[in-house]
């Protein structure tokens, strides 16, 4: 039977092993070989999405840059392909041509082309990353812009033959896939370089990181460029100017995520990439939607990002906090972290599969007895509003962080 809807797609998709979705501890078994013979199945759409492929990879940053490249490349009049993940409100959203999510009869298509072609072991992310591909050569993209899923030497972007590499910041995360040290994660996201293929980085060159990266880029021959934090950025209520560029976005953060995309960029003219840096959305990323920062970040490396982008942009008060995390983040310190910078705290639960319990989110002693449980999100949210009136709180200002989960939710409510 033919698929037609949303639904109907992710409930075929949902008998594959959905690493996302399942956390459980210990390695896993990931390889290229899987994602390869699946496109080589569907006749190698992968070959046919345009002569230009930026793959970024990275701890922090590269759904941001990623987007940053994408309206780069836009504004240059090239017909882009983007892939991201996670999405915030449909799964959709991570396949877009010239920034339009694919439509739910495209996806339905191409997801029941897939699934004719997959075997056994063929997990949700590669059906996704095949389904995009199949889209962008049907679509005949000029260029694409892949963001990697997990690590980068065996994540199934990794399967498409690139351009362009892009390594973010490194920090630690998923130590128990990539690794417990800097250098092992920065070896895992460095497996994105290729042959010949120049690499820009935000990792500095004498970090534990950095080293390894420039390394393994020299034994590929790849010409690596280091793209260090911007330091002449200025703050604007709602905005970051970067030389000269204004940015509609919030957090000095987001400047180096731009210089990253523009280096990766520099063959374009200087005009094109200051439209395109200034053009691009950046949802659930320090978003500020009316009342509310909804904000996606879930280490203590984003959440710190996020607390400095909010004490800069809106300096001399403590947000109302909404608060979401997932089980297997850390429960531990990032409360910690939070405490001090935020006024009441409104606990919720978004994921009932993956989503820690709103009350022993609340119960953390960090909080000292400022916390309440509340569910569902809306009711969530509604008493978040009412909290932050207080003269004590930020006018009207809600930070909503800690999931992605929570940030997809809540964009349709803000």
């Amino acid at each position: 039977m033919a698929i037609r809807t949303v639904e109907e797609a992710l409930a075929a998709l949902s008998k594959l092993t959905n690493f996302e979705r399942t956390r459980a501890d210990g390695p896993r078994d990931f390889s290229l070989d899987r994602p390869r013979a699946l496109l080589r199945a569907l006749g190698s759409p992968e070959r046919r999405v345009g002569a230009r492929v930026v793959q970024v990879a990275g701890t922090k940053g590269k759904g941001s840059t990623a987007r940053f490249v994408d309206g780069c490349l836009r504004e240059a009049g090239l017909r882009t392909g983007r892939f991201l993940s996670p999405h915030l409100v449909s799964v959709r959203e991570r396949i877009a041509v010239d920034g339009a999510w694919i439509s739910e009869e495209e996806f339905g298509r191409h997801v029941e082309a897939v699934l004719d072609a997959v075997d056994g072991t063929t997990t949700f992310f590669e059906a996704l990353l095949a389904t995009a591909c199949l889209h962008f050569a049907e679509l005949e993209t000029d260029a694409v812009v892949l963001e990697v899923g997990l690590g980068g030497r065996l994540d199934a972007t990794t399967a498409v033959p690139s351009t362009h590499t892009v390594i973010t910041g490194i920090g630690l995360e998923h130590t128990e896939i990539l690794g417990d040290t800097p250098a092992q994660v920065a070896a895992e996201k460095a497996g994105t370089i290729r042959f010949g293929v120049p690499v820009w980085s935000g990792a500095p060159p004498a970090s534990e990181a950095g080293r390894v990266i420039r390394a393994i880029a020299a034994r590929h021959e790849a010409h690596f460029t280091y793209v260090a934090t911007p330091a002449d950025v200025a703050i604007e209520r709602d905005a970051v100017v970067w030389a000269g560029r204004r940015l509609p976005v919030l957090g000095a953060h987001q400047a180096h995520n731009a210089a990253l995309a523009a280096a990766c960029c520099g063959d374009l003219p200087r005009a094109v990439i200051d439209a395109g840096l200034a053009a691009a959305e950046q949802p659930g990323c320090c978003e500020l939607r009316g009342d509310v920062i909804v904000d996606g970040a879930h280490t203590l490396e984003s959440i710190a990002a996020t607390l400095q982008a909010v004490r800069a942009h809106r300096p001399g008060g403590r947000p109302t906090l909404l608060f979401a995390l997932a089980a297997d983040k850390d429960f531990e310190n990032i409360p910690a972290l939070l405490a001090p910078h935020v006024g009441a705290v409104i606990c919720t639960r978004v994921d009932a599969m993956r989503g820690r319990d709103a009350a022993q989110l609340a119960s953390h002693p960090a909080w000292k007895q400022r916390a309440q449980a509340i569910e569902p999100l809306e009711k969530a949210l509604a008493a978040a509003r009412s909290v932050c009136r207080s003269p004590s709180q930020y006018g009207n200002l809600v930070l909503a962080t800690g999931s992605m989960y929570l940030a997809g939710a809540l964009r349709p409510l803000t």
